[in-house]
């Protein structure tokens, strides 16, 4: 009668992948380094990487300024060299320390457009042993599309990467990044400075985006905004409407937000900026100019709304590194268990009560599109020991925190606090304990309760079996004729203790179903 979870591939760690929705696919952890040499900055991130989950363990910059003077001059800044060559020669010390074999250097907008670019790159390889490729402007809209694709999968309309010097449009489809344009759009390019005459700025703008032909279609889509200056943008917005989620990553403004946040930024000096505590940084200066962009853009492209993207450029060039499998993966679901760690038992008990809680699930009416409902159920099932080390006193709270603000890309705001939620149910929350105001006003009262169902099925399923998937699968939960039925075999009915039928009982009341047990 109880049934076992299906066998999974390999049984060192586990995403689903989207056509074939209910498997687990283990994958390998390994590091991997992006340098890339922009116009106004030079990064080094150091990625931890198990299949699509990839997560930042060293992220440093240095604001060289290599484009500064370049439309001018047509070389390098030669301060800017001077910096780059200094931080490139650290990030050669860290990766060789943390042990990174796998390095990829990318320049961009400032050393492709220099007549000096190629002679940099060589004395940058000279000194550093990095081997550095200069990428074109649509190669660089492309990539940076393949990290917005990483962090939003199945996006629609078009990515826009605004840099130092240029920004890049794409066309995104379900298979993948379209046609590409870049544009010499950036503040470096133009000239900015922090007195700028926003009308003659605007025409400026106007004349290379009346040219693209990527813009055309946008109508109805969406903007992918990808850029520390449009980031910033969005937390000046969270700000002004005390937006309580404060995660920038697919953060979405509805086109009329979009045009008056742009408005109000537009018509600040660099002062008033910097006044915005936490908002701005160093961006303050080009923040004007960033936000007038943005409003062309919206403009030409008639966009519905804008979705802010952490991932670009450095995200897209791991994506393309990753065999076939495992781009096939489900993203959040690889991210969910490599936040659980390598622990065999975490990752074993995660995939069986996935199986365990879908009798119950799976015949509910949908709250999220396509197979968003039967995603979240999975990455919830792998995240339900999230807080296993931490005092019983703290579990909700904290797991409901790092379940919230997790490193894991592939998820909307409202995914995010379904995701939290359920792991606070999970723990014994009680229904308003933990940051109510972003709980409603983020999830309706639909998705507030099937949250919460998924949290005392989770629970429930922990309770019963120790955490067990040995034992949690000599059970079945099902919901059928008007009933949730525990069900076990007789050598297993010590496993329906007090504490586990508290916790049915507790199942029912959320799903408003009567609760019966069976030994047979």
């Amino acid at each position: 009668m109880p049934h076992a979870p299906k066998p999974a591939a390999n049984r060192r760690a586990a995403a689903l992948r989207p056509d074939m929705p209910n498997r687990f696919v283990f994958n390998p952890l390994r590091d991997q380094a992006v340098i890339d040499i922009g116009s106004n900055s030079v990064r080094l991130v150091i990625y931890r990487v198990e299949g699509r989950a990839n997560a930042p363990i060293l992220n440093e910059k240095v604001l060289a300024g290599l484009g500064r003077g370049v439309p001018e001059t047509g070389r390098l800044n030669p301060i800017g060299v001077r910096r780059a060559l200094e931080a490139l020669r650290r990030f050669r010390l860290l990766v060789d320390a943390i042990g990174v074999k796998t390095i990829h250097a990318v320049a961009t907008a400032a050393v492709r457009d220099a007549s000096d670019g190629p002679d940099f790159v060589s004395q940058i390889r000279a000194e550093t042993g990095f081997d550095v490729k200069i990428i074109s402007g649509p190669e660089e809209g492309r990539l940076s599309a393949l990290g917005v694709l990483a962090g939003a999968p199945g996006a629609g309309g078009i990515a826009g990467d605004l840099g130092g010097s240029s920004l890049e449009l794409v066309s995104l489809s379900p298979d993948g990044p379209g046609k590409a344009e870049s544009w010499p759009l950036g503040p470096l390019a133009m000239g900015v400075t922090d007195s700028f005459d926003g009308v003659e700025m605007r025409q400026r703008i106007d004349n290379f985006l009346t040219q693209s032909d990527v813009l055309s279609q946008g109508r109805g889509t969406e903007l992918h905004a990808v850029g520390g200056a449009w980031r910033a943008i969005a937390k000046i917005d969270m700000i002004t409407r005390n937006y309580p989620l404060q995660v920038l990553h697919n953060y979405a403004m509805t086109r009329a937000e979009a045009m008056t946040i742009c408005d109000f930024v537009a018509g600040q000096s660099k002062r008033s900026l910097e006044r915005i505590d936490g908002a701005t940084g160093k961006r303050a200066e080009t923040l004007p100019y960033a936000a007038t962009l943005l409003r062309a853009l919206l403009d030409h492209g008639a966009f519905e709304s804008v979705i802010i993207s952490s991932h670009g450029l450095r995200e897209g060039i791991l994506l393309e590194e990753l065999s076939p499998e495992e781009r096939a993966q489900d993203p959040l679901v690889a991210g969910a268990i490599a936040m659980i760690g390598s622990d065999p038992r975490m990752r074993e008990f995660g995939e069986a009560l996935f199986w365990w809680v879908m009798p119950v699930f799976e015949d509910l009416p949908r709250l999220f599109p396509d197979r968003r409902g039967e995603i979240l159920r999975a990455a919830a099932c792998m995240l339900a020991d999230v807080g296993a080390t931490l005092h019983p006193d703290d579990r909700a709270r904290i797991a409901f925190e790092i379940v919230l603000r997790a490193p894991y890309p592939a998820a909307s705001h409202i995914e995010r606090v379904f995701l939290a939620r359920v792991s606070a149910r999970r723990y014994g929350a009680k229904l308003d304990e933990i940051e109510p105001n972003l709980v409603k006003r983020l999830l309706d009262e639909e998705r507030l309760v099937r949250a919460d169902a998924l949290g005392a099925a989770i629970r429930l399923g922990a309770e019963l079996s120790g955490r067990s998937a040995q034992l949690l699968t000599q059970t079945k939960l099902s919901h059928r004729d008007g009933k949730l039925t525990l069900s076990t075999r007789p050598e297993y009915r010590g496993l329906l203790a007090e504490q586990a039928l508290k916790r049915l009982d507790q199942l029912g009341q959320i799903l408003k179903t009567p609760v019966t047990t069976l030994v047979d």
